[in-house]
């Protein structure tokens, strides 16, 4: 007697696993694109909201600091970690010649704001760093930057900013920000 056994041929299921290989590829490409699309997004939006958070917080008082501080938004394309928004408590005007990141007993490092992984600032116009400037009694802001033995002010009314994923130089992977200082507004697409 014979026995009739339903089952596949392993070129069935070669054939089949291979089918749905490509399939999960060919999905996998694009979410990664938008995965990324998305997360520059989200970095040009805590761009946006750092600069008026360091406003609001230098007409308001903090609470980390015993006085009324300016605030200090320092942003840079020269060291390698260069997805840091840091901010600085001052109190009142800025004397100082050089700035780097260490603390001394009037300059405090009130918060760092990292932006999403892999998303890094690629120029600030032409700049090498910049320093937004935020006065603690009226609210005006002021942009510096500077170099090992200098500062000089920005009079510029508008800075270009513009950040990438891993440094693309394609459009989709590109955004550009433009922040009006008379304003305190960030405008980008």
């Amino acid at each position: 007697m014979y026995l009739k056994k339903n089952a596949f041929t392993l070129i069935e299921l070669i054939v089949a696993m291979s089918i749905v290989a490509t399939l999960m590829l060919m999905t996998y490409l694009p979410y990664n694109h938008y995965q990324n699309k998305a997360k520059l997004k989200l970095s040009t939006r805590e761009i946006s909201q750092s600069f008026y958070e360091a406003k609001n917080m230098a007409v308001s008082w903090i609470k980390d600091v015993d006085w009324n501080t300016s605030i200090w938004l320092y942003m840079t394309t020269l060291e390698p970690n260069n997805w840091d928004i840091v901010f600085f408590s001052y109190p009142h005007n800025i004397y100082e010649v050089s700035i780097n990141n260490i603390e001394s007993w009037d300059i405090k490092k009130i918060k760092i704001k990292q932006l999403q992984d892999s998303i890094k600032i690629n120029s600030l116009d032409w700049y090498d760093n910049l320093l937004f400037f935020y006065n603690s009694i009226n609210g005006e802001s002021k942009i510096y930057t500077f170099s090992s033995t200098w500062k000089s002010e920005v009079l510029d009314d508008e800075i270009s900013l513009v950040v990438s994923y891993k440094n693309s130089t394609s459009e989709s992977y590109k955004k550009e920000l433009i922040y009006f200082k008379k304003t305190n507004i960030i405008d980008y697409n």
